[in-house]
């Protein structure tokens, strides 16, 4: 396996609009990185931009990409660091982690054989409120945004006090589905938290699929410890979650 760092090249960078045109095109960046690869082996990667990251004036997109395959040494549009990614990893190791993933809940519909799908932010958030209307016996087949309207109406919630106390739990009720998201998958993926943020929540549209087309995204960062290395390394290997051809799955690690 290999590791990349990947940003535009200076000429790119520096004299075209480039840059300005990747930013948010995660599946038109993802078939630029693919001509990289001469196997077109699959691969994961990770968008962050170069003044986060290396302290640069500018704030240009930087990529980097866990693959098979070592990528092409030159590019005319990219600029390339490769080092070869084989960690040694033991049960009981502690690792600082970042991922961003695309967390999703699958739900049984009533009178359909298969699941449906739902962001996991989106569905806590619908399952709160369907809740608090319940046990309220007000009607909970309104959109959520009319949901909370209802609710609001309600007795319950004539001043501002009760509404921020509502608010609120309702914050925490989405911070634990997105972090149990992620605990939950220890289990099968070989590592337990320790400690963990769920931030940088988004939709991600892409327009150059679908006007519709998109997908959101968390940005989770923490302390976790290795339970079992090959399965935690077959999970650093093929990604977390879906959307990975969209920058999604890819787990950054490093010991602490």
């Amino acid at each position: 396996m290999y590791l990349s760092r990947i940003e535009l090249t200076a000429a790119i960078a520096n004299y075209s609009q480039l840059g300005l045109l990747l930013k948010e095109r995660s599946y038109g960046m993802h078939r630029l990185l693919w001509d990289l690869f001469e196997s077109k082996e699959r691969f994961l990667f990770r968008e962050e931009n170069t003044q986060g990251q290396l302290g640069r004036e500018r704030h240009l997109p930087l990529y980097y990409v866990l693959s098979v395959e070592k990528p092409v040494s030159e590019s005319p549009i990219f600029k390339i660091d490769t080092k070869p990614f084989s960690p040694s990893l033991n049960k009981g190791d502690q690792l600082a982690f970042k991922l961003r993933a695309n967390p999703i809940v699958a739900r049984k519909v009533e009178g359909k054989k298969n699941s449906s799908k739902h962001d996991v932010v989106m569905d806590a958030q619908r399952q709160f409120l369907v809740a608090a209307c319940k046990s309220r016996g007000l009607s909970c087949l309104e959109k959520k945004s009319d949901l909370r309207a209802l609710l609001f109406s309600h007795a319950d919630f004539q001043n501002h006090e009760q509404r921020k106390t509502f608010s609120d739990a309702l914050d925490v009720a989405i911070e634990t589905a997105a972090v149990d998201w992620i605990k939950k998958r220890g289990a099968t993926h070989g590592y337990e938290l320790n400690s963990v943020e769920a931030t940088g929540y988004r939709w991600n549209a892409l327009p150059e699929k679908d006007r519709n087309a998109g997908f959101s995204s968390m940005d989770y960062e923490g302390v976790l410890t290795v339970e079992d290395p090959e399965l935690f390394r077959q999970m650093l290997v093929s990604g977390l979650g879906p959307s990975k051809a969209f920058g999604c799955g890819l787990m950054l690690v490093r010991r602490i």
